[in-house]
């Protein structure tokens, strides 16, 4: 079940035209399935339905989505960026969810230390508080102290697991810094197996979400001309 949902949340397919994609999004009124968490997960940024957000919790709660470890890249920095821009609702939200797995806390303590705020502190807080598992209070304790989260935008892309993490940033906020930064991973001139990694899976992945995503699409060919040689040549397939 959860190597299925992978595939539906992360593997970029193209299931249907935009329009189609889009409006069937903002028609949503619960997240009870796979394909409605891919939908969620897709185009939130287009139309921040925020009712969905404690359904979608509680769907990945009841799913064991959390156990699934590679979840976490998507889940962390998407769940991060909505929890940033709505800190005053996560009591409620957490207040509904209970018996949460340590994978759950796990997951969602990573994805509230990022978003900064100061009641997603008070909430990893509280699993500290009651947790019994002796390695998930030394992980919530360095969570609780006074480290900076990172910010996606701005840090080096050393590693290829920043890409997921970008691309989830970027459903969850529509902003196209986080575009401009994928753009620039696609210069050609790289020598490490990882920097090769990033370069190939940066051209890949904005080429294939901007079938989906006219906002991407639509960034990518502003841009044209406005790097370098070797940047602006593989914009150019971006055809109008």
């Amino acid at each position: 079940m959860q190597k299925k949902l992978y595939f539906l949340i992360f593997s970029l397919c193209i299931l249907s035209s935009l329009s189609a994609q889009e409006s069937k999004y903002k028609t949503l009124t619960t997240v009870s399935s796979g394909e409605e968490l891919n939908l969620f997960m897709s185009y939130y940024y287009t139309y921040p339905n925020l009712e969905l957000v404690p359904k979608a919790l509680s769907y990945i709660q009841i799913q064991k989505i959390n156990a699934n470890k590679e979840m976490e890249r998507h889940i962390v920095p998407f769940f991060a960026q909505i929890f940033k821009t709505n800190d005053d609702k996560i009591p409620k939200w957490f207040e509904d969810l209970t018996d949460l797995s340590d994978d759950d806390q796990y997951i969602f303590a990573h994805a509230l230390f990022l978003s900064g705020g100061s009641n997603a502190k008070k909430e990893i807080q509280k699993f500290l508080d009651s947790t019994d598992n002796e390695e998930l209070k030394q992980v919530f304790t360095k969570l609780t102290s006074a480290r900076q989260p990172i910010d996606l935008r701005t840090i080096p892309l050393t590693k290829p697991v920043y890409l997921d993490m970008i691309w989830s940033s970027f459903f969850a906020t529509g902003d196209v810094s986080y575009l401009e930064k994928l753009i620039l991973a696609t210069e050609l001139n790289k020598k490490s197996v990882d920097q090769i990694l990033i370069y190939s899976a940066a051209r890949w992945s904005l080429k294939a979400v901007a079938k989906d995503h006219k906002k991407v699409f639509d960034f990518c060919v502003s841009k044209k001309g406005k790097y370098s040689k070797d940047i602006n040549t593989f914009l150019e397939d971006f055809e109008t």
